[in-house]
Protein backbone atom coordinates (compact mmCIF):
# COMPACT_ATOMS: atom_id res chain seq x y z
CA UNK A 1 0.00 0.00 0.00
CA UNK A 2 3.00 2.45 0.51
CA UNK A 3 4.05 1.78 -3.00
CA UNK A 4 0.82 2.56 -4.36
CA UNK A 5 0.70 5.74 -2.32
CA UNK A 6 3.83 6.71 -4.33
CA UNK A 7 2.11 6.76 -7.62
CA UNK A 8 -1.04 8.02 -6.22
CA UNK A 9 0.84 10.96 -5.05
CA UNK A 10 1.78 12.32 -8.60
CA UNK A 11 -0.91 10.90 -10.51
CA UNK A 12 -2.87 7.82 -11.02
CA UNK A 13 0.29 6.29 -12.59
CA UNK A 14 3.54 7.65 -12.79
CA UNK A 15 4.64 7.73 -16.08
CA UNK A 16 7.45 10.10 -16.47
CA UNK A 17 9.14 8.36 -13.43
CA UNK A 18 9.15 11.70 -11.40
CA UNK A 19 7.45 10.20 -8.01
CA UNK A 20 10.40 9.62 -6.08
CA UNK A 21 11.12 13.31 -6.50
CA UNK A 22 7.75 14.98 -5.82
CA UNK A 23 7.33 12.68 -2.95
CA UNK A 24 10.64 13.61 -1.41
CA UNK A 25 9.78 17.66 -1.85
CA UNK A 26 6.57 16.10 0.24
CA UNK A 27 8.17 14.49 2.63
CA UNK A 28 10.56 17.54 3.43
CA UNK A 29 7.95 20.31 3.43
CA UNK A 30 5.14 18.34 5.22
CA UNK A 31 6.48 15.46 6.99
CA UNK A 32 3.79 12.85 8.10
CA UNK A 33 1.21 13.82 5.62
CA UNK A 34 -0.42 11.82 2.95
CA UNK A 35 -2.59 12.11 0.41
CA UNK A 36 -5.45 9.72 1.98
CA UNK A 37 -5.73 11.42 4.89
CA UNK A 38 -8.88 13.11 5.61
CA UNK A 39 -9.41 14.49 8.98
CA UNK A 40 -7.27 15.66 12.05
CA UNK A 41 -9.20 13.91 14.52
CA UNK A 42 -7.93 10.30 13.28
CA UNK A 43 -4.53 11.46 14.72
CA UNK A 44 -6.19 11.17 17.96
CA UNK A 45 -8.67 8.60 17.05
CA UNK A 46 -6.58 5.81 16.21
CA UNK A 47 -3.81 5.92 19.06
CA UNK A 48 -6.76 5.89 21.64
CA UNK A 49 -8.17 2.98 19.98
CA UNK A 50 -4.93 1.20 20.15
CA UNK A 51 -3.89 2.39 24.34
CA UNK A 52 -7.55 0.90 25.06
CA UNK A 53 -6.73 -2.42 23.24
CA UNK A 54 -3.52 -2.85 25.20
CA UNK A 55 -5.12 -1.67 28.12
CA UNK A 56 -7.42 -4.83 27.49
CA UNK A 57 -4.66 -6.84 27.14
CA UNK A 58 -5.63 -7.95 23.69
CA UNK A 59 -3.17 -10.92 22.31
CA UNK A 60 -1.29 -10.92 19.06
CA UNK A 61 -3.89 -13.25 17.70
CA UNK A 62 -6.65 -11.48 18.46
CA UNK A 63 -5.79 -8.36 17.78
CA UNK A 64 -6.09 -7.49 13.96
CA UNK A 65 -9.49 -8.79 14.15
CA UNK A 66 -10.51 -6.75 17.56
CA UNK A 67 -8.73 -3.91 16.30
CA UNK A 68 -10.99 -4.13 12.66
CA UNK A 69 -14.38 -4.13 14.52
CA UNK A 70 -13.47 -1.05 16.67
CA UNK A 71 -12.46 1.21 14.15
CA UNK A 72 -15.02 -0.31 12.04
CA UNK A 73 -17.56 1.04 14.69
CA UNK A 74 -16.16 4.28 15.21
CA UNK A 75 -16.28 4.94 11.87
CA UNK A 76 -20.02 3.84 11.44
CA UNK A 77 -20.91 6.17 14.61
CA UNK A 78 -18.97 9.21 13.20
CA UNK A 79 -21.25 8.49 9.98
CA UNK A 80 -24.46 8.34 11.98
CA UNK A 81 -23.87 11.56 14.62
CA UNK A 82 -22.95 13.43 11.84
CA UNK A 83 -21.76 12.17 8.16
CA UNK A 84 -18.84 14.64 7.80
CA UNK A 85 -17.05 14.23 5.15
CA UNK A 86 -13.78 12.36 5.53
CA UNK A 87 -14.98 9.92 7.56
CA UNK A 88 -13.49 6.46 5.89
CA UNK A 89 -16.13 4.31 4.93
CA UNK A 90 -18.45 6.90 4.18
CA UNK A 91 -19.31 5.44 0.97
CA UNK A 92 -18.29 1.98 1.58
CA UNK A 93 -19.32 1.54 5.01
CA UNK A 94 -18.02 -1.92 6.55
CA UNK A 95 -16.72 -3.27 3.29
CA UNK A 96 -13.68 -0.52 4.04
CA UNK A 97 -10.49 -2.28 2.75
CA UNK A 98 -8.29 0.16 3.75
CA UNK A 99 -8.41 1.65 7.50
CA UNK A 100 -7.96 5.05 8.62
CA UNK A 101 -4.95 3.61 10.65
CA UNK A 102 -3.46 2.18 7.47
CA UNK A 103 -3.46 5.75 6.16
CA UNK A 104 -2.27 7.36 9.44
CA UNK A 105 0.01 4.78 10.63
CA UNK A 106 3.39 6.24 9.16
CA UNK A 107 2.53 10.04 10.09
CA UNK A 108 1.81 8.99 13.79
CA UNK A 109 5.32 7.69 14.04
CA UNK A 110 6.54 10.62 11.73
CA UNK A 111 4.69 13.33 14.68
CA UNK A 112 5.87 11.30 17.54
CA UNK A 113 2.54 9.89 18.87
CA UNK A 114 3.31 6.57 17.86
CA UNK A 115 6.60 5.49 19.46
CA UNK A 116 6.60 1.35 17.70
CA UNK A 117 9.63 1.95 15.21
CA UNK A 118 7.80 -0.55 12.83
CA UNK A 119 4.50 -0.96 10.99
CA UNK A 120 1.00 -1.66 11.91
CA UNK A 121 1.61 -5.59 11.23
CA UNK A 122 4.57 -5.83 13.07
CA UNK A 123 2.98 -4.01 16.04
CA UNK A 124 0.56 -6.25 16.32
CA UNK A 125 2.86 -8.88 15.83
CA UNK A 126 4.69 -7.43 18.72
CA UNK A 127 1.81 -6.97 21.67
CA UNK A 128 1.82 -10.57 23.57
CA UNK A 129 6.20 -9.60 23.95
CA UNK A 130 5.21 -6.17 25.03
CA UNK A 131 2.28 -7.46 27.48
CA UNK A 132 5.19 -9.90 29.21
CA UNK A 133 7.45 -7.17 29.71
CA UNK A 134 5.57 -5.13 31.28
CA UNK A 135 4.07 -7.71 33.51
CA UNK A 136 7.91 -8.53 34.90
CA UNK A 137 8.50 -4.65 35.03
CA UNK A 138 5.44 -4.23 37.78
CA UNK A 139 6.68 -4.17 40.87
CA UNK A 140 10.02 -4.04 40.40
CA UNK A 141 12.16 -0.91 41.77
CA UNK A 142 12.41 1.70 39.42
CA UNK A 143 16.12 1.78 38.11
CA UNK A 144 16.66 -2.08 38.59
CA UNK A 145 19.10 -3.48 35.72
CA UNK A 146 17.15 -4.54 32.96
CA UNK A 147 13.44 -4.71 34.78
CA UNK A 148 12.91 -1.86 33.63
CA UNK A 149 9.31 -0.79 32.10
CA UNK A 150 9.06 -1.30 28.11
CA UNK A 151 8.99 1.65 26.25
CA UNK A 152 5.23 3.01 26.00
CA UNK A 153 4.16 2.18 22.44
CA UNK A 154 2.64 5.55 22.46
CA UNK A 155 3.72 8.91 22.89
CA UNK A 156 2.72 9.59 27.11
CA UNK A 157 0.79 13.09 26.99
CA UNK A 158 -1.57 12.08 24.30
CA UNK A 159 -5.16 14.21 25.27
CA UNK A 160 -7.11 11.59 27.39
CA UNK A 161 -9.91 10.72 25.09
CA UNK A 162 -13.70 11.77 25.83
CA UNK A 163 -15.45 10.26 28.44
CA UNK A 164 -17.47 7.55 27.48
CA UNK A 165 -14.89 6.88 24.52
CA UNK A 166 -14.97 4.54 22.13
CA UNK A 167 -19.25 3.93 22.74
CA UNK A 168 -19.82 7.85 22.43
CA UNK A 169 -19.33 11.31 22.61
CA UNK A 170 -16.47 11.75 19.83
CA UNK A 171 -16.94 13.37 16.88
CA UNK A 172 -14.69 14.84 14.17
CA UNK A 173 -13.98 17.69 15.88
CA UNK A 174 -11.44 18.43 17.79
CA UNK A 175 -11.10 19.83 21.19
CA UNK A 176 -9.03 22.78 21.98
CA UNK A 177 -6.53 20.60 24.22
CA UNK A 178 -6.77 17.93 21.15
CA UNK A 179 -5.31 21.36 18.54
CA UNK A 180 -3.15 22.71 20.87
CA UNK A 181 -1.62 18.79 21.39
CA UNK A 182 -1.03 18.29 17.28
CA UNK A 183 -0.23 21.59 16.98
CA UNK A 184 3.10 20.73 20.12
CA UNK A 185 3.92 17.35 18.08
CA UNK A 186 4.19 18.98 14.75
CA UNK A 187 6.83 21.90 16.61
CA UNK A 188 8.31 18.99 18.58
CA UNK A 189 8.79 16.75 15.80
CA UNK A 190 9.69 18.66 12.52
CA UNK A 191 10.26 22.79 13.41
CA UNK A 192 11.70 23.65 10.41
CA UNK A 193 9.61 22.34 7.99
CA UNK A 194 6.78 24.21 6.40
CA UNK A 195 4.01 22.80 7.95
CA UNK A 196 5.88 23.75 11.39
CA UNK A 197 6.21 27.44 9.92
CA UNK A 198 1.87 27.00 9.00
CA UNK A 199 0.74 25.60 12.18
CA UNK A 200 2.49 28.15 13.82
CA UNK A 201 1.04 31.20 12.57
CA UNK A 202 -2.37 29.71 13.02
CA UNK A 203 -4.08 31.75 9.88
CA UNK A 204 -6.58 30.51 7.92
CA UNK A 205 -5.99 32.47 5.33
CA UNK A 206 -3.19 30.66 4.75
CA UNK A 207 -5.25 27.76 3.52
CA UNK A 208 -6.30 29.64 0.94
CA UNK A 209 -3.10 29.72 -1.27
CA UNK A 210 -3.76 26.92 -3.88
CA UNK A 211 0.20 25.88 -4.03
CA UNK A 212 1.92 26.07 -0.99
CA UNK A 213 4.83 28.21 -2.91
CA UNK A 214 2.64 31.21 -2.27
CA UNK A 215 3.37 30.72 1.11
CA UNK A 216 7.14 31.59 0.49
CA UNK A 217 6.83 35.31 1.13
CA UNK A 218 4.66 36.09 4.31
CA UNK A 219 5.58 33.05 5.99
CA UNK A 220 8.83 33.42 8.67
CA UNK A 221 10.73 30.68 7.33
CA UNK A 222 14.30 30.37 6.64
CA UNK A 223 16.28 31.56 3.62
CA UNK A 224 17.06 27.72 2.40
CA UNK A 225 13.38 26.73 2.73
CA UNK A 226 12.63 29.78 0.96
CA UNK A 227 14.82 28.31 -1.76
CA UNK A 228 13.72 24.78 -2.03
CA UNK A 229 10.17 25.89 -2.48
CA UNK A 230 11.13 27.99 -5.47
CA UNK A 231 12.77 24.80 -6.71
CA UNK A 232 10.00 23.02 -5.84
CA UNK A 233 7.56 25.63 -8.26
CA UNK A 234 10.15 25.71 -10.85
CA UNK A 235 10.03 21.63 -10.67
CA UNK A 236 6.05 21.28 -10.88
CA UNK A 237 5.91 23.71 -13.45
CA UNK A 238 8.45 22.78 -15.92
CA UNK A 239 7.67 19.17 -15.34
CA UNK A 240 4.04 19.53 -15.79
CA UNK A 241 4.89 20.06 -19.88
CA UNK A 242 6.48 16.88 -20.13
CA UNK A 243 3.37 15.16 -19.00
CA UNK A 244 1.26 17.51 -21.24
CA UNK A 245 3.20 16.66 -23.80
CA UNK A 246 2.95 12.73 -23.59
CA UNK A 247 -0.83 12.65 -23.18
CA UNK A 248 -0.52 14.84 -26.42
CA UNK A 249 1.54 12.46 -28.03
CA UNK A 250 -0.93 9.56 -26.81
CA UNK A 251 -4.41 11.68 -27.86
CA UNK A 252 -2.77 11.98 -31.44
CA UNK A 253 -1.85 8.36 -31.75
CA UNK A 254 -5.09 7.40 -30.47
CA UNK A 255 -6.69 9.70 -33.28
CA UNK A 256 -8.72 11.09 -31.05
CA UNK A 257 -9.61 14.55 -31.92
CA UNK A 258 -11.40 15.80 -28.52
CA UNK A 259 -7.98 14.34 -26.67
CA UNK A 260 -6.05 16.20 -28.66
CA UNK A 261 -7.79 19.13 -28.31
CA UNK A 262 -7.96 18.95 -24.87
CA UNK A 263 -4.47 18.45 -24.12
CA UNK A 264 -3.43 21.39 -26.44
CA UNK A 265 -5.37 24.00 -24.64
CA UNK A 266 -3.69 22.49 -21.60
CA UNK A 267 -0.19 22.94 -23.32
CA UNK A 268 -1.24 27.13 -24.15
CA UNK A 269 -2.16 27.56 -20.54
CA UNK A 270 0.94 25.82 -19.31
CA UNK A 271 3.05 28.09 -21.41
CA UNK A 272 1.08 31.32 -19.90
CA UNK A 273 2.45 30.02 -16.88
CA UNK A 274 6.06 29.31 -17.63
CA UNK A 275 5.99 32.72 -18.88
CA UNK A 276 4.35 34.11 -15.48
CA UNK A 277 7.72 32.15 -14.10
CA UNK A 278 9.75 34.98 -16.40
CA UNK A 279 13.37 35.22 -14.93
CA UNK A 280 12.85 32.95 -12.23
CA UNK A 281 13.40 29.73 -14.96
CA UNK A 282 16.34 31.74 -16.83
CA UNK A 283 19.74 29.98 -16.09
CA UNK A 284 17.79 27.29 -13.01
CA UNK A 285 19.97 24.59 -12.68
CA UNK A 286 17.64 21.51 -10.86
CA UNK A 287 20.64 21.20 -7.91
CA UNK A 288 18.81 21.79 -5.52
CA UNK A 289 16.19 19.23 -6.30
CA UNK A 290 19.03 16.52 -6.11
CA UNK A 291 19.94 17.59 -3.25
CA UNK A 292 16.45 17.39 -1.42
CA UNK A 293 16.06 13.82 -2.92
CA UNK A 294 19.68 12.92 -1.43
CA UNK A 295 18.43 14.70 2.11
CA UNK A 296 15.33 12.92 1.97
CA UNK A 297 17.00 9.16 1.54
CA UNK A 298 15.93 8.44 -1.79
CA UNK A 299 18.24 7.38 -4.36
CA UNK A 300 17.74 8.99 -7.88
CA UNK A 301 19.17 7.45 -10.90
CA UNK A 302 21.15 8.68 -13.58
CA UNK A 303 18.99 8.41 -16.65
CA UNK A 304 15.72 10.02 -14.50
CA UNK A 305 18.30 13.20 -13.97
CA UNK A 306 19.15 13.25 -17.04
CA UNK A 307 15.83 13.39 -18.53
CA UNK A 308 15.00 16.11 -16.06
CA UNK A 309 17.92 18.27 -17.16
CA UNK A 310 17.36 18.02 -20.76
CA UNK A 311 13.68 18.71 -20.56
CA UNK A 312 14.19 21.77 -18.72
CA UNK A 313 16.92 22.95 -20.60
CA UNK A 314 14.38 22.51 -23.42
CA UNK A 315 12.22 24.35 -22.38
CA UNK A 316 14.48 27.33 -21.31
CA UNK A 317 16.17 27.53 -24.27
CA UNK A 318 13.63 26.97 -27.15
CA UNK A 319 10.13 28.05 -25.08
CA UNK A 320 7.06 26.67 -24.10
CA UNK A 321 5.46 27.55 -27.29
CA UNK A 322 7.54 25.64 -29.30
CA UNK A 323 7.89 22.38 -27.18
CA UNK A 324 4.92 20.84 -27.71
CA UNK A 325 5.82 20.23 -31.67
CA UNK A 326 9.39 20.19 -31.03
CA UNK A 327 10.70 16.65 -32.41
CA UNK A 328 13.30 16.57 -30.01
CA UNK A 329 11.47 17.45 -27.07
CA UNK A 330 8.78 14.60 -28.28
CA UNK A 331 11.69 12.13 -28.62
CA UNK A 332 12.73 12.54 -25.41
CA UNK A 333 9.29 11.85 -23.65
CA UNK A 334 8.78 8.74 -25.76
CA UNK A 335 12.02 7.30 -25.32
CA UNK A 336 11.69 7.86 -21.39
CA UNK A 337 8.35 5.92 -21.23
CA UNK A 338 9.52 2.84 -23.25
CA UNK A 339 13.36 3.14 -20.82
CA UNK A 340 11.01 2.77 -17.77
CA UNK A 341 8.16 0.50 -19.05
CA UNK A 342 9.50 -1.48 -22.27
CA UNK A 343 7.27 -2.85 -23.91
CA UNK A 344 4.40 -2.00 -21.84
CA UNK A 345 4.75 1.37 -22.91
CA UNK A 346 1.51 3.08 -24.16
CA UNK A 347 3.47 4.74 -27.07
CA UNK A 348 4.94 1.71 -28.85
CA UNK A 349 1.82 -0.60 -27.10
CA UNK A 350 -1.05 -0.68 -29.00
CA UNK A 351 -3.15 -2.64 -26.54
CA UNK A 352 -1.87 -0.41 -23.70
CA UNK A 353 -2.79 2.78 -25.80
CA UNK A 354 -6.35 0.97 -26.41
CA UNK A 355 -6.50 0.80 -22.69
CA UNK A 356 -5.91 4.49 -22.06
CA UNK A 357 -8.42 6.88 -20.40
CA UNK A 358 -7.19 10.33 -21.97
CA UNK A 359 -5.03 11.97 -19.01
CA UNK A 360 -2.76 10.35 -17.05
CA UNK A 361 -1.07 12.67 -14.17
CA UNK A 362 -1.50 16.05 -16.25
CA UNK A 363 -2.16 18.11 -12.97
CA UNK A 364 0.77 20.73 -10.87
CA UNK A 365 2.36 18.42 -8.29
CA UNK A 366 1.23 20.39 -5.05
CA UNK A 367 3.38 18.02 -2.68
CA UNK A 368 0.39 16.92 -0.47
CA UNK A 369 -0.76 20.80 0.37
CA UNK A 370 -4.35 19.24 -0.08
CA UNK A 371 -4.18 17.16 2.23
CA UNK A 372 -1.74 18.91 4.35
CA UNK A 373 -4.83 22.18 4.36
CA UNK A 374 -7.44 19.85 5.27
CA UNK A 375 -5.47 18.52 8.18
CA UNK A 376 -4.66 21.75 9.27
CA UNK A 377 -7.95 23.16 9.21
CA UNK A 378 -9.43 21.11 11.36
CA UNK A 379 -5.92 21.90 13.91
CA UNK A 380 -7.05 25.64 13.50
CA UNK A 381 -10.99 25.15 13.66
CA UNK A 382 -11.12 25.61 17.62
CA UNK A 383 -10.33 29.01 17.06
CA UNK A 384 -14.09 29.84 16.34
CA UNK A 385 -15.45 27.56 18.31
CA UNK A 386 -13.55 27.36 21.61
CA UNK A 387 -13.83 24.24 23.60
CA UNK A 388 -16.94 23.04 21.98
CA UNK A 389 -16.66 19.81 20.56
CA UNK A 390 -15.47 16.39 21.32
CA UNK A 391 -12.44 14.41 19.52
Amino acid sequence: MEVIDLFRETGTLDELGLAGIANSFSDLFFPGMSTGQTRACYFLLIPWMFRELERQKVSSGKVWGKARSMELRLNRLLREDEGERGVFGRNSGDKLKRLASDVYWWGLGSWGICNFPGDKRAYFRSLNAFYRRRFRSEGTEEGSEGRGPPQANWHPNIPAPPLGFPDRNFSVALRRKDALYLKERIQARHPASLLAAVARREEPSDLKCDNPWQLADHLEIGGKLREQLRDAQRFAYCMRGAALVYNLILSETAKRDDWIKRHTGSLENWANDIDALGSGLTGWKPDGVWQVVRAQGRSLGYPTQIFVKRWIEMVSSRGPRAIANDPSARALVRDREVQLKGHRARVTNPRRLELWGGASGTWLMNYRWGATKRILKDIFSWMNTGDAGNA
